[in-house]
């Protein structure tokens, strides 16, 4: 019998060989993960960092909305972290604050807030959204199943991604059937007036079967919302939809309207989650809110981005909006444009850079400041380089200063909220293809982003509840099972934040500005300035 006692770093050895002879593990992940491992091991980082939007007691009760006596008790019992301040009175995080007022307080959709959503759409006066308060009123507070074929779409979705570096190929086959045949949830007659005035605005989604209409409960809540907003902007006949849709909510919620259907599509979106949502892209902008407001309990959410709003100012207003901000004369509300813009959108509805949504993914969800949680935003600075260039190119000498001008102001404005961290992949290879689809991740969802134009036709992205992620796994068959599991991690949040970690240890990633942070705004507009220009040299 041999008695010798194997040393450790060769049963680690042995057992790496095994995995990847084995095809558990393909070889590239298998070498990244022993590299980060080993990285880790040579620098261990045991430093403490201290919150960067410390306030005392009284100003994070004042601002999160909850009693001074909620906050020195969460303090005692060691719930939220406390930092010596001035005068020896304790500082809390925001942040932290924030994050405990939401996990003690769980958003529920109440009798007063259901009237007055069942009360707004009565008013409204239209039967196709008649139609959809009676789907919601069935269908609210109640668990949202998942159907047979979401795991399946969600299977073939992983598969295809396990062909490395093949950035082109999103779903096989069989998966872009499936997705394409899947039923809305909440079926739109597309024949009557608001029916075309939401297709028109790319509020709905349509199955292969001819079938229009929402995925889930919130999400019909914000197509109302999109119609009751951007659908008065429309030169054709809806218009006079959706100025009634407009004035049922200020009848129900006064001025604040637009920030209560919000808060409605929040709250249902907690309450009655749908597995799987597919969205167009103007869906996917108006969801932006609900889905920060989604990741406020947990206190982080990361995002990806190609073109990144923020510096690209045309992509952050969206091109109608945006002519309005260089000609001088921003109107209000947000979405609003002069009525000569709207002729854009009328004649392509749903291009990217014409697509009037856009702005509510940055103004009424990133830069939101009522919404608490590091938002990670973190973009390719290969495409911005492009992008910024690709405008210098096309663009006289005194447009050109007009357009650098506002880059700046629009970067400056994002970099001055405490809660957003900017950051930049400066390698395009370091874009890797889970980076490429991840348009915003949290614990509670995943958003990925579709790519083929095909593809697009059906849906814009995919949202994904984290809880349907087991069933996936499940949708394979044997011989594919333990591979595809190690592919689903890739979805969770807490392997998504650890590439995003990684990828700043490395140096693959730089932070521009720190979550947390609170600049001046001539701080902001000194760091704009420096980081654009160096974005163009």
């Amino acid at each position: 019998m041999d008695n010798r006692v194997e040393k450790v770093s060769d049963a680690v050895e042995r057992l790496a060989v095994s995995l990847a002879e084995s095809g558990a593990v393909p070889v590239p992940e298998l070498i990244r993960a022993l590299e980060r491992a080993a990285e880790r091991l040579r620098s261990p980082n045991n430093s403490v960092e201290v919150p960067a939007d410390l306030v005392s007691q009284a100003d994070a009760a004042r601002s999160v909305g909850v009693s001074r006596q909620a906050v020195n008790q969460w303090a005692r019992k060691g719930l939220v972290s406390t930092y010596p301040g001035v005068r020896n009175r304790a500082q809390v995080s925001l942040a932290e604050v924030a994050i405990a007022a939401h996990q003690r307080t769980p958003p529920h959709f109440g009798a007063d807030r259901r009237h007055e959503l069942m009360q707004f759409l009565e008013l409204t006066k239209d039967p196709s959204v008649a139609r959809l308060a009676d789907d919601l009123d069935q269908l609210l507070d109640v668990d949202v199943p998942l159907r047979p074929e979401e795991p399946h779409v969600l299977r073939e979705f992983v598969v295809a991604a396990m062909d490395a570096g093949n950035r082109h190929k999103e779903l096989s086959a069989e998966g872009e059937r499936l997705l394409a045949e899947l039923e809305p949830r909440f079926r739109l007659d597309v024949d009557t007036s608001f029916g075309q005035l939401v297709t028109s605005l790319g509020l709905v989604v349509t199955s292969a079967h001819g079938h229009s209409g929402f995925d889930s409960a919130s999400s019909v809540v914000l197509g109302l919302l999109g119609a009751a907003t951007v659908g008065t902007q429309h030169l054709r006949d809806g218009s006079a939809v959706a100025s009634g849709i407009a004035h049922a909510a200020r009848e129900v919620w006064g001025d604040d309207w637009p920030g209560r259907l919000h808060e409605a599509a929040y709250r249902i979106g907690m309450t009655s989650p749908a597995p799987l949502v597919r969205f167009t892209e103007s869906m996917t902008h108006l969801d932006a809110h609900r889905f920060l407001r989604q990741a406020q309990p947990t206190g982080v959410s990361i995002s990806y981005s190609r073109r990144p709003g923020p510096l690209l100012p045309e992509w952050f207003h969206g091109s109608n909006v945006y002519c309005d901000v260089t000609r001088g004369r921003r109107l209000t509300p947000t979405w609003a444009f002069e009525a000569s813009d709207a002729e854009a959108l009328a004649s392509s509805p749903g291009g990217a850079l014409t697509n009037p949504f856009r702005v509510f993914a940055y103004e009424h969800a990133l830069l939101d400041s009522s919404v608490h949680g590091v938002r990670r935003y973190c973009f390719s600075a290969t495409d911005a380089r492009a992008a910024m260039r690709s405008v210098r190119s096309h663009l006289g000498a005194d447009e050109y200063e007009t357009y650098l001008r506002t880059s700046v102001e629009t970067l400056a404005t994002t970099l001055a909220v405490p809660h957003v961290e900017l950051a930049v992949v400066e390698d395009d290879d370091a874009f890797d293809w889970w980076k490429d689809h991840i348009i915003r991740a949290s614990e509670h969802e995943v958003l990925l982003g579709l790519h083929d134009p095909g593809l697009r036709g059906v849906a814009h992205s995919l949202l994904v509840q984290t809880s349907a992620l087991p069933a996936v796994v499940e949708a394979a068959d044997n011989a594919l099972r333990d591979r595809l599991r190690i592919y689903v991690k890739n979805l969770e949040f807490d392997v998504i934040d650890a590439r995003y970690r990684d990828d700043l240890r490395r140096g693959r990633a730089r932070i521009i500005k720190a979550g947390g942070v609170a600049l001046t705004i001539a701080e902001a507009s000194a760091l704009a300035e420096a980081e654009i220009e160096a974005c163009l040299r």
